[in-house]
């Protein structure tokens, strides 16, 4: 088999950040075709049995801790270094040697980054072929929080950062051979004139862990996700605060979940009678197995939302945002109900809570979509064509 080098900013397991669920998968169909050796760099050491999962399809994996306070050091150099202050976050000069010596003793046929943040490890390899992920248009989704923002400092900052990330994600073209972005949507958004040579390739959905299951409904609505994220917490706030009231004209006893880690003060704060937060799920598809609907108002939010595929594979059926659904392709509205402003959300949401049948159609055309269109299988194959 060919050795493969996979380099990550972050360990990818567990599976609490988008980023790191599209490494994980990556990597275990990967492991089909490639010897596959993982170097990841990690804020703290990881739990040996974290590790052990990643090893079972890794040939040898290698993690570089990169404690905080080395990455704000860096963050506050980015302007000298010319880097976006989230790649600043993740590269280590002294880490960057020893990645590179290690790779030059690996020999791999080829060596695949995981998003920009790590792109700049690989500028000074020689030898394999060199493939980059970048996942997400971060330059986009930087534009979004900065447009979005009422702190004039945050908006400078979020300004500034915008800026730097869409002259790196033009400069990165010319350290890498083949490039992948995980839609059609964000490979629209890099600015760069070859955009046209990236090749979209989305994420899939676990199947053994999302199906259908015959679980009391305890909630009306559910939205999961990493709470820390700031997308999800604006998203959370717009259901509650502009959403939800309209819901409740009609239902006023409707009950939200909103299901995942991180929650701070701001999503603690919309606990009520009929809303409650919770990081207690084994898995986070136990949330949808108790919910009647997966909402998802999402507006700053870019790639792939893995909740709404994850949902869909479950028959939960989703009322989501347009911005979402460009990103999925899902067609509406016999597969997912999309809704632009509250009063689309909360019509959708009224019709599908009525409507019984309709929510079952719904749920069971999502489902078959979802099969059709999202295996973990087909997306690796279609990676490692592109890595070889």
């Amino acid at each position: 088999m060919t050795d493969l080098v996979f380099i990550t900013p972050r360990f990818p397991y567990p599976l609490t950040k988008g980023d790191k669920l599209r490494a994980f998968h990556q990597l275990e169909g990967l492991s089909e075709q490639f010897r596959v050796h993982l170097i990841a760099i990690d804020e703290n050491t990881v739990a040996e049995s974290d590790m052990e999962v990643v090893k079972a399809f890794c040939a040898s994996v290698n993690v570089f801790v990169v404690p905080k306070y080395k990455r704000i050091f860096q963050v506050l150099l980015s302007p000298l270094t010319k880097l976006p202050l989230q790649v600043a976050y993740f590269h280590n000069r002294r880490t960057a040697k020893k990645i590179n010596y290690l790779i030059s003793q690996i020999a791999p046929a080829a060596v695949h980054c995981h998003t920009i943040r790590v792109a700049g490890y690989c500028h000074k390899i020689k030898g394999p072929s060199l493939s980059l992920d970048f996942m997400d248009a971060f330059g986009k989704g930087m534009e979004r929080r900065e447009s979005a923002e009422s702190n004039l400092l945050k908006r400078l900052l979020f300004r500034y950062e915008k800026n730097q990330l869409y002259r790196y994600e033009t400069a990165v073209f010319s350290c890498f051979d083949r490039f992948c972005i995980i839609s059609e949507q964000d490979k629209l958004e890099i600015t760069s004139s070859r955009k046209g040579e990236i090749e979209v390739i989305p994420n899939g959905v676990d199947f053994r862990t999302f199906y259908p299951k015959n679980e009391q409904k305890l909630y009306d609505l559910v939205f999961m996700g990493n709470m820390s994220y700031p997308p999800n917490i604006d998203a959370v706030i717009y259901l509650c605060t502009e959403i939800l009231p309209l819901i409740r004209q009609t239902f006023p006893e409707v009950r939200l979940l909103i299901a995942g880690i991180g929650a701070g003060a701001a999503i603690e704060s919309l606990r009520s009678a009929y809303v409650d937060v919770r990081s207690d799920f084994e898995h986070i598809s136990d949330s949808m197995a108790l919910s009647k609907i997966m909402i998802a108002p999402m507006r700053l939010s870019i790639g792939l939302q893995n909740k709404i595929l994850q949902s869909m594979a479950m028959e939960v059926p989703c009322v989501i945002s347009k911005l979402s659904n460009n990103a999925i392709g899902a067609p509406h509205p016999e597969t997912i109900r999309e809704c632009e402003i509250p009063e689309e959300f909360a019509a959708q949401v009224k019709e599908l809570l009525l409507n019984p049948e309709t929510s079952h159609n719904i749920a069971k055309s999502a489902s078959n979509f979802v099969r059709e269109q999202y295996s973990w299988q087909q997306k690796n194959e279609q990676l490692a064509n592109l890595i070889l």
